[in-house]
């Protein structure tokens, strides 16, 4: 039942991709991101369900006249120069099979990246991307808190199967990520400043109180996270927290009900999660902390013997002993073969110029929706753009200390971030341009209607009278003269 219903909204995806591409878009980053078609049990999981949506999408763009020309901002200087640098270092790569497939993913993601910012434009588009990238992570959140707090935190929460989030950690990022979001969208509801692309009565009708529970999907993302058991993830919280309560309202009941909460589940957790909180300390015991060091070490010794290329996507599919030779820093690795890390990802297959582009979009971005949220927020009409840039900004800022020990470098959510980042930049460029031109209009007629007054002890017979000479068309030095007969 699942695999019907799943593929008829998809086919329907599909079919109004082709006339409005920017639905496209919105259920492109819905498949994935959220992964939905992971969650059937049958044929639905084999279907080409991204390709198939984005071909349609491409598709539309080509034929639809409702599209924006792509911005020229830092954001999008620099994704091209990835690309232009990953093209380079795959050619050039260790593993050329595997580098190539991988390199293929990736583009697909920074072609969706691009074309983001020519369909989706506007207050309502905006919204609608936001929310899809909001509830796409958030129905984890939703789910997975629900089973920790009626497990006593027991069960560890995961994501869905062979997608980028299916581990624990992996989707502890992402909730993480997504958890300021969550918190904004429950605003905009509640404060009915959420629109839709589409008049919808049942929405406008229960809007308030579907903010109501986007509220209580932010609360248990919060405690979803706790429940993933994730070192990393836990630890991010507690960083983001500050940033995250000191926007919240109704502060003393929030912190009543924390003390309450901290003391009643400090006696529920179980042992395991405080074990590994544990580990943090004692990390040169732990197996786990020892294995992500040694492979940060093989990024490292990789980069420094092939500083510009690095070794191409894929590095995990070198031999075990070739791998194992580059390990200095620690005993060789007998795990899994993998980064632990989107820095240390970044400098083994890419070198230092892969990096050095991955941590200026990450500055730059971060910079950009600064400066929207504090611009946005001196008008009433951009307010929104402020909460929404600042709900990504910390949504970022935890994908950055978060992905310290994943390798999640090449994460669409993050990607789908920075897109909307170079959407709102447009937007709220377009908004002070046009409010500019406003305040210039305004003060030009209000300077005409103050020429066009009486001067001070003069009749407005005699004003009158001058106004007509000066207006006559017969002075000397205008064009059109009097003829004399």
């Amino acid at each position: 039942m699942r695999d019907i219903i799943f593929s008829g909204i998809w086919m329907g995806l599909v079919a109004a991709a082709l006339f409005r591409p920017w639905i496209g878009i919105v259920g492109w980053y819905w498949i994935g991101i959220m992964n939905p078609h992971q969650l059937t049990w049958g044929f639905a999981r084999e279907l080409p369900v991204a390709m198939g949506i984005a071909g349609a999408t491409l598709v539309g763009l080509l034929l639809t006249k409702d599209r924006r020309a792509l911005p020229f901002t830092p954001e999008i200087v620099i994704l091209v120069l990835m690309v232009i640098h990953f093209t380079i270092t795959t050619y050039l790569a260790w593993s050329p099979g595997p580098a190539w497939a991988q390199w293929d993913k990736v583009m697909k993601i920074f072609l969706i990246t691009l074309i983001t910012p020519m369909l989706i434009f506007g207050k309502q588009r905006i919204m609608m991307l936001f929310a899809i990238l909001t509830l796409s992570i958030g129905y984890y959140g939703l789910k997975g808190g629900i089973h920790s707090l009626t497990t006593g935190f027991g069960g560890m929460v995961l994501g869905p199967q062979r997608s980028f989030i299916g581990g624990n950690t992996d989707i502890g990022m992402a909730l993480i990520m997504i958890l300021p979001m969550t918190l904004v969208l429950a605003r905009l509801l509640r404060n009915n400043e959420f629109e839709l692309p589409f008049q919808n009565a049942l929405f406008d009708r229960w809007r308030s109180q579907i903010g109501l529970g986007m509220y209580a999907v932010f609360w248990l993302t919060a405690a979803a996270i706790i429940g993933t058991h994730s070192r990393g993830a836990m630890l991010t919280l507690i960083i983001i927290s500050p940033f995250i309560f000191k926007a919240l309202r109704h502060k003393t009941l929030i912190v009543s009900a924390a003390l309450i909460a901290v003391f009643g589940l400090g006696l529920a957790v179980p042992d395991q999660i405080v074990e590994r909180m544990q580990t943090l300390q004692e990390y040169e015991e732990d197996s786990s902390s020892m294995g992500r060091i040694a492979a940060w070490s093989v990024s490292w010794n990789i980069a420094m013997e092939t500083p510009l290329t690095g070794s191409g996507f894929q590095t995990f599919h070198l031999p075990r002993d070739v791998w194992n030779s580059y390990v200095t820093w620690t005993d060789p690795l007998s795990r899994t073969l993998v980064e632990h890390s989107i820095y240390f990802q970044m400098l083994g297959q890419h070198g230092f110029p892969g990096l050095a582009l991955f941590l200026l979009l990450l500055t730059v971005t971060l910079f950009t929706l600064n400066r929207i949220r504090r611009s946005a927020a001196r008008y009433e009409d951009t307010r929104w753009m402020s909460g929404i840039a600042w709900a990504m900004m910390i949504g970022i800022f935890g994908y950055m200390i978060c992905g310290a020990f994943l390798s999640l470098a090449y994460f669409d959510l993050f990607y789908a971030m920075v897109a909307l980042t170079i959407v709102l930049r447009r937007e709220l460029h377009e908004c002070e341009t046009a409010r500019m031109a406003q305040r210039q209009h305004a003060f030009s007629t209000h300077g005409l209607e103050e020429s066009r007054q009486p001067a001070p002890g003069t009749s407005p017979a005699t004003q009158v009278g001058a106004d007509f000479v000066r207006s006559k068309p017969n002075g000397p030095n205008h064009p059109i003269q009097e003829r004399r007969p």
